[in-house]
């Protein structure tokens, strides 16, 4: 058996454009040295009853013998000073801060580290303090879930540790204290790292001991109260840097994005966003599961040459018994077409399902599928390895739901393999469009985000993919603009246009999603942290804040179909014959009754047309599906209270529609409102209706004639 994660890595940057160079980290689990070589991803599916893989090898980027050896996960979150201060012996030092804790572990957790000088929570829960060979903890454990206020004290030869639950419960002690003579203490010096949430690791350099909770107002003072250094986390929400403030300035640097716009202390419900009042969001939470950046060294780099096609691409590793791939992509530069079909791919998604956890950490993972679960080398791999970093429809393992995902890490599911979610469906769409002869471009979400309408407008036809799920609001808005402005969309998927995230420059290649209260999610936010911590804008769904899909592409998400896939039937509409091109030279009116994906075009997740919610008034619905039964499941935010009808025998919304419109200057919009439409494209070698209808609406597109004419 070939193994897939004896060696790994990832690129840096995960998307990149000729001339550009891709710096390759790369750890082993074994082999001393590997084969690199770059290959351009035509079909990712392996499945021996699939479409068929197809790659190709290129001429660059070959490396042969390369040196691999493991490189250690820095996971974890914290805040590190840069630039520690100097403290005077003879005056002391006094720390205050508050802490709510999250989790208990088996480990010390470090809340506070300066040289041999320490706050932690101890691996029995109690709350405890050490200076160089001197170590108190107090009585009780402490509460977790709740504010605390802590003072450890250091002066005169004594450490004092005092700490104040602010609501204390019969129960609970209101205040702990302990104190005791301090022997063989070394005072930090200058260049001493100071940490928060984490200690430092000599022995690699990694920090260790990570804390799990919040953290607010943290403050630096002598033991007389005269302050050295203190930090306000309600401000600077988006940064990577907290400013400090006191004569030694002492800014804090935040390492693999702890979670900002955190409720604080003072929150009481009253408001739900910083701006409203920045003293209720004064706290940020650190996981010990934080891993945005692994920070591995570079193990080689290639310059990618200039005229080099835009596509997927990947560096294949390889040694004996070894065969392991890394995804990235070569994007086309804006204001540079080089065809004129632009393919978007939907790299926000891929990042936000990222080494995904859901099938051994959900319960419900095998009642959606009504099938026992079937586990890769990589998912079973990720299952032990968590410090590779969590999905967006992950929890840490204190519960709380992760909110950001990062590209500088392996990402097991977001390459060729046995994950047919996302990334895989949608090379079927670039096979289906190199068979079917049609070149074209491609460019990424991260480009589409930066580069807005630039990017778009100089193509007639731009297509997104299978499940473009997660959308920032200068990639919506740049969308909308070229649709209107006389641009031609194709969405060959379906859950498109779901979930707002942001994006940060403090944050390179991190996205930010909060799931709010509304939607299909596997964890819900905390009460008042529904805000996005990059943009300050809301969270959660498109839809909850006026932006239901369906007013950008005629449909939107109503229902998961995962049991088994079904097909559309076409609608004998004097609108529908209106655009009587999409179905030229087919004869059935049943479409798509076979697939790759649950033997149907119609699955996984659908979307349906909806005036109420937006659909344009001048939208006409050529095709529904049928024969969806209790398979099909009503999605979360399209019923408001329990019934019994929510499936696809009973509830007439749980359907998915093919949709078509005009927009302004000539533009049209045509969705196919199914995930599944994708892997249905190359049944049968390409020759089938779901291919031709696709291939009809392509070419009908690609003419500049006004499509109402």
């Amino acid at each position: 058996m070939t193994s897939t994660t004896s060696l790994l890595g990832y690129a840096q940057p995960w998307v990149a454009h000729p001339g550009n160079t891709v710096s390759f980290k790369i750890s082993s689990n074994g082999p001393e040295t590997c084969d690199m070589t770059v290959h351009r991803v035509v079909c990712a599916d392996i499945d021996p009853n699939g479409p068929g893989a197809q790659f190709e090898p290129q001429p660059w980027g070959e490396t042969r013998a390369l040196r691999v050896s493991h490189q250690a996960v820095d996971a974890g979150s914290r805040a590190r000073a840069d630039g520690a201060p100097e403290i005077n012996p003879a005056e002391g030092l006094d720390l205050t801060l508050l802490i709510f804790p999250t989790l208990r572990t088996d480990r010390p957790q470090v809340v506070f580290s300066f040289g041999t000088l320490s706050l932690q929570i101890t691996a029995d829960g109690c709350l405890g303090a050490a200076a160089g060979a001197t170590f108190m903890a107090l009585d009780a454990e402490i509460e977790l879930r709740q504010w605390h206020r802590i003072h450890l004290r250091i002066d005169a030869g004594e450490m004092s540790l005092v700490a104040s639950h602010l609501r204390p419960r019969p129960d609970v002690p209101a205040r702990q204290s302990s104190q005791t003579v301090v022997a063989d203490f070394v005072w930090p010096g200058a260049d001493t790292p100071l940490l928060f949430a984490a200690e430092p690791d000599d022995a690699n350099g990694i920090p260790r001991c990570h804390y799990n909770g919040k953290i607010e107002a943290p403050r630096l003072a002598t033991a007389g109260g005269e302050l050295i250094a203190a930090w306000d986390f309600s401000r600077d929400q988006s940064a990577a840097r907290i400013r400090g403030h006191g004569p030694h300035g002492c800014p804090l640097v935040l390492e693999n994005t702890p979670m900002r716009g955190a409720t604080g202390h003072l929150w009481d419900g009253s408001v739900d966003h910083w701006d409203l009042n920045d003293t209720h969001y004064a706290a940020i939470h650190f996981h010990e599961d934080d891993t945005t950046d692994c920070r591995w060294e570079t193990t080689c780099s290639v310059t990618i040459p200039a005229g080099t096609r835009s596509g997927f691409y990947i560096a294949r590793l390889s040694s004996l018994g070894v065969e392991s791939d890394i995804s990235f992509f070569v994007s086309a530069e804006t204001g540079r077409p080089r065809s004129k079909i632009l393919f978007l791919v939907p790299t926000a998604t891929y990042q936000a399902y990222a080494n995904t956890h859901i099938k051994f950490d959900s319960a419900n993972t095998e009642n959606l599928y009504e099938a026992p679960m079937a586990l890769s080398e990589d998912e079973l791999y990720l299952n032990s390895h968590r410090e590779l970093g969590l999905s967006l429809y992950d929890t840490h393992s204190d519960g709380s739901g992760v909110i950001y995902a990062g590209t500088r890490r392996p990402m097991l599911n977001a390459r060729p393999g046995l994950y047919t979610f996302n990334y895989v469906n949608d090379t079927h769409i670039v096979k289906w469009l190199e068979l079917k002869g049609y070149d074209y471009d491609i460019a990424t979400d991260e480009d589409l985000h930066r580069d807005g309408t630039a990017l778009l407008e100089p193509y007639p036809v731009v297509i997104t993919g299978s499940h473009p799920e997660y959308y920032s609001t200068p990639m919506w808005d740049a969308l909308d603009a070229y649709q209107q402005g006389g641009g031609r969309h194709m969405y060959l998927g379906g859950n498109g246009f779901y979930w707002r995230i942001a994006w940060s420059d403090d944050h390179p290649e991190t996205i930010e999603n909060r799931r709010g209260i509304s939607g299909v999610r596997t964890w819900e936010g905390e009460p008042g942290e529904h805000m996005l911590s990059f943009s300050g804008e809301p969270g959660g769904l498109w839809r909850t804040h006026g932006r239901a899909p369906q007013q950008l592409v005629g449909n939107g998400f109503s229902s998961t179909l995962f049991v088994r896939s079904t097909g559309f039937r076409r609608k004998a509409t004097d609108d529908a014959a209106a655009y009587g091109f999409v179905f030229e030279g087919i004869n059935s009116q049943t479409i798509g009754d076979f697939g790759y994906r649950g033997g149907g075009c119609v699955g996984l997740e659908i979307d349906r047309w909806d005036p109420d919610l937006g659909s344009p008034a001048n939208s006409v619905i050529l095709a529904t599906s049928e024969g969806i039964d209790a398979g099909g499941l009503l999605s979360g935010e399209e019923y408001v209270t329990t019934t019994r009808m929510l499936d696809g025998g009973q509830n007439a919304n749980v359907r998915a529609d093919m949709v078509i419109f005009t927009t302004g200057n000539g533009g049209a919009v045509w969705s196919t409102g199914s995930i599944a439409w994708a892997t249905s494209l190359l049944w049968n070698g390409g020759a089938n209706p779901v291919s031709q209808v696709t291939e009809n609406v392509l070419r009908r597109f690609l003419d500049p004639q006004p499509l109402d004419d």
